[in-house]
């Protein structure tokens, strides 16, 4: 705790003779006491006043002409109070040292402590009277609590803090080392008193000479604190890695008094990051090495997609090649022969009277073989429309919508929005391929008797919707969509670089969507 030391009081002597002022009256004395900054009184063996200053006013609320002749009872102070300065002047009496004592009482309401001290005299009467000095060291001993107080709050943070806190002067002696300093170090307090360990002593010898300058700079008072990270050393020679604050208290010259270092220990988070860098390095060279693996199979599967790509592409070229020669054999060869054999059976129906039997059966096998020629020619047309070289595939559509009526005795009708944008030859055969498709597949597998064909070549979409039994889920996989009917299409799709995809209708029927560039 810290005091304020008050002087001790020399007896005083009326008749003391100064070298220089001579003798000291009552007159100079009394004019001393009241310059003083304490209440001085002078009482006699009954512990009668015969004189107080006016600083007892202060304290008392009573006037120093008040006391003269009156004990502190008959001035109106508490009896405690009288009985104190009964056995004070006893004691005073008693011993020629006098009595330096403190007390605690009530005044206005307000504890007060006060510090007395007191001596003996003579008067020049030969008299003896008591002269003491009264201190009011109320506000001393609070602040000393308040301080006290905050001593022990610090000292208890400081040992209950993680971090080791340690405070060395100028000349390199250790002035405080808290308990985890003593954890985290293996160095007791009393190693460090006794000198059996420095402040660099410490410091891992790789990172001594940038702590050392890191001091000094300190020291001179160059840098009022800083941060470090720096490696330490515990009493049995393992390394610990520390991050470190250090902050300098300077004196009036600017030069520090103390350096307050206070680190903490993160040695598991720095050989957990270096386990976490091992293993990121670990893992990407290994990410590294898959990916390299993963590229390499990669190209090889693009490469894979596009042989496939072009196998199909060549694929469908081959079919659209055959359709053509298909289409031109049955409209070039077997409608010319059929049509030949036709007129032949004409002429001799001809050779022939009308009635007989032999006409009549030449009669009907002629309108056979016209039929025949009809539906030949239709799937000519649909094997090789015309239009389509020219990339008019609204043409195209509505004539295999008529051929499709014609053939297997369906309504099917086409609607174009945008009739006049005109395509290219590769992108109309496959969007008539697909709506062929669709078509042949609403027929076959869905007994359908009304198809509709929506063109959109504003929007870029083609819709070919039907009535009839829709997909179920146990149908074959080309009436769900999963043959090669849907791959053809889809491939078609692909080769625009649209989408298509088929849909069940909940009334029944099917609907498959293309969407292509416009």
């Amino acid at each position: 705790m810290l005091y304020q030391k008050i002087p001790t009081l020399k007896p005083l002597h009326s008749r003391t003779v100064n070298s220089q002022c001579g003798p000291c009256t009552e007159l100079q004395f009394r004019i001393l006491a009241e310059q003083m900054p304490d209440i001085v009184i002078c009482m006699n063996a009954n512990a009668r006043f015969s004189y107080a200053n006016s600083r007892i006013y202060e304290l008392t609320g009573h006037r120093a002409d008040e006391f003269v002749g009156k004990t502190c009872h008959e001035v109106g102070l508490s009896e405690g109070f009288s009985l104190l300065w009964a056995e004070i002047a006893r004691d005073t009496f008693a011993k020629p040292r006098g009595v330096d004592r403190e007390a605690q009482f009530e005044f206005k309401g307000r504890t007060r402590v006060l510090h007395i001290r007191t001596v003996c005299d003579k008067l020049s009467t030969g008299e003896p009277r008591l002269i003491a000095t009264v201190r009011d060291i109320t506000a001393l001993r609070r602040d000393e609590r308040r301080i006290n107080d905050l001593v022990q709050r610090l000292t208890h943070h400081l040992n209950n803090t993680p971090l080791a806190v340690m405070e060395w002067n100028s000349a390199g002696a250790c002035l405080m080392w808290n308990d985890e300093a003593d954890a985290m170090l293996g160095w007791t307090w009393r190693d460090v008193k006794l000198g059996r360990v420095e402040c660099l002593e410490l410091i891992h010898p790789e990172d001594r000479p940038d702590f050392q300058i890191l001091l000094e700079r300190l020291q001179r008072g160059q840098v009022a604190s800083h941060f470090v990270k720096c490696r330490t050393l515990h009493r049995d020679g393992s390394l610990i890695f520390c991050e470190c604050h250090l902050s300098a208290l300077l004196d009036a010259d600017g030069q520090a008094s103390s350096i307050l270092w206070m680190a903490n220990n993160v040695t598991d988070r720095v050989l957990a990051e270096q386990e976490m860098q091992q293993l990121t390095t670990g893992l990407a060279d290994r990410v590294h090495e898959r990916t390299a693996e993963l590229e390499l199979a990669n190209e090889e599967l693009q490469r894979e997609i596009l042989a496939r790509k072009c196998l199909e592409a060549e694929l469908i070229s081959i079919s659209e090649r055959e359709h053509r020669r298909v289409g031109h054999d049955l409209h070039d060869g077997v409608c010319q022969e059929l049509s030949g054999v036709r007129y032949s059976l004409e002429a001799m129906s001809k050779m022939r009277r009308k009635g007989t039997v032999l006409r009549e059966q030449l009669d009907n096998l002629s309108g056979a073989l016209e039929r025949a020629v009809h539906h030949i020619r239709l799937l000519s047309r649909g094997l090789a429309p015309l239009e389509l070289e020219d990339g008019n595939l609204v043409v195209a559509l509505e004539e295999l919508a008529a051929n499709t009526s014609a053939l297997f005795h369906v309504k099917c009708t086409v609607k174009c929005r945008g009739r006049a944008q005109r395509l290219g030859m590769e992108k109309a055969i496959n969007l008539f391929r697909i709506t062929q498709e669709a078509i042949q597949n609403a027929i076959k597998h869905g007994d359908a008797t009304h198809i509709r064909v929506d063109l959109d070549l504003l929007e870029g979409t083609l819709t070919i919707t039907d009535n009839g039994n829709g997909i179920k889920d146990d149908a074959p996989a080309p009436v769900r969509g999963n043959g090669m009917g849907l791959k053809i299409m889809q491939h078609r799709a692909d080769t625009l670089q649209g989408t298509v995809a088929i849909e069940r209708i909940p009334t029944g029927g099917v609907r498959v969507n293309c969407k292509f560039p416009k």
